[in-house]
């Protein structure tokens, strides 16, 4: 996903983690171009969605040895090991596979690790994020048995050091799969913030880090692509040779931010955000209800 300065989508250390409060609203009852033109006919196609408890992986790529760097992964940590005990992701329970489980959660940081850049700081494509996945479990620090989690999430967080071809240019964060496992990649945002930070936290964020708190925003988009189509075969559609996964209908050109965001609360400081994980406060993107037809940020 890439976010525009209009809101517009163009295209290791041991942590004392908090739990999740449920603050959490819903919003007013507008719709968007691809609810009102594809929502009635967005349908499982046929494959399985990420049930029960999920783990996730996370890899952090390049530079991340400085106290802001260490303070930015607790941050980022805290949001994927606390998200799925909220309201915002009971929405993506009403999403099921082929086998009739539904997407229910938790998320749980199951192991993460550092590499400063293992396979250089300039990436070209996908082979090389998945060979960094695949080095990183070999390693032993993902995994001490050295397996792939064929049920698990991946997921590459880029430090402010590393370019990527297509992060600034085509997207933000992507999420894609191989055989054996499922991923994403996230760029650093602090890297185009024009392009990649949301205009409601571009200058002041909950957590007064914008680039860290735009990537949990972008790890709120794709995380509900990766549960509800993991292997690209369950919630996904073709909409005129255009891919469309959940989390498109609620963001992109056209989009409202108060549709996109839902509604939003401002901190001391005049930061925006949407939901409280235990004393931590985040802005997520909001999730496409197949029930209400509707962009909500709660389905309770």
């Amino acid at each position: 996903m890439r976010f525009s300065t209009l809101g517009a989508l163009l295209i290791t250390t041991a942590l004392n983690l908090v739990s999740a409060q449920d603050q959490v609203s819903t919003i007013s009852n507008q719709t968007t171009p691809l609810i009102s033109n594809y929502g009635d006919s967005f349908k499982n196609t046929g494959g399985n969605v990420l049930n029960d408890k999920v783990n996730v992986y996370i890899v952090f790529y390049g530079n991340w040895s400085s106290s802001e760097s260490q303070a930015e992964q607790t941050t980022f940590m805290n949001f994927v090991n606390g998200v799925s005990s909220t309201s915002w992701f009971s929405t993506l329970k009403e999403y099921t596979g082929n086998d009739g489980n539904a997407v229910t959660g938790p998320l749980n940081v199951a192991a993460g690790v550092v590499d400063s850049g293992s396979h250089g700081l300039t990436l070209n494509d996908s082979d090389a994020h998945k060979q960094i996945i695949v080095d990183a479990v070999n390693s032993g620090y993902l995994s001490a048995t050295n397996q792939i989690d064929s049920d698990g999430i991946y997921v590459i967080m880029a430090g402010n050091d590393v370019q990527d071809k297509d992060f600034c240019h085509t997207n933000c964060g992507y999420n894609g799969y191989s055989d054996q496992f499922q991923y994403m990649f996230i760029g650093y945002p602090g890297t185009c913030s024009e392009s990649c930070i949301p205009p409601p936290i571009n200058q002041t964020s909950p957590n007064n880090n914008p680039a860290i708190d735009a990537a949990v925003t972008i790890f709120s988009h794709e995380v509900q692509d990766i549960l509800t189509n993991p292997r690209k075969d369950a919630w996904t559609m073709d909409a005129n040779g255009t891919t469309i996964e959940l989390g498109d209908f609620c963001a992109g050109l056209n989009v409202p931010e108060d549709v996109w965001f839902g509604n939003m609360q401002q901190t001391d400081n005049n930061a925006k955000y949407n939901i409280e994980i235990g004393d931590q406060k985040y802005l997520v993107q909001t999730i496409f209800s197949k029930n209400k037809k509707q962009c909500l940020l709660s389905s309770e």
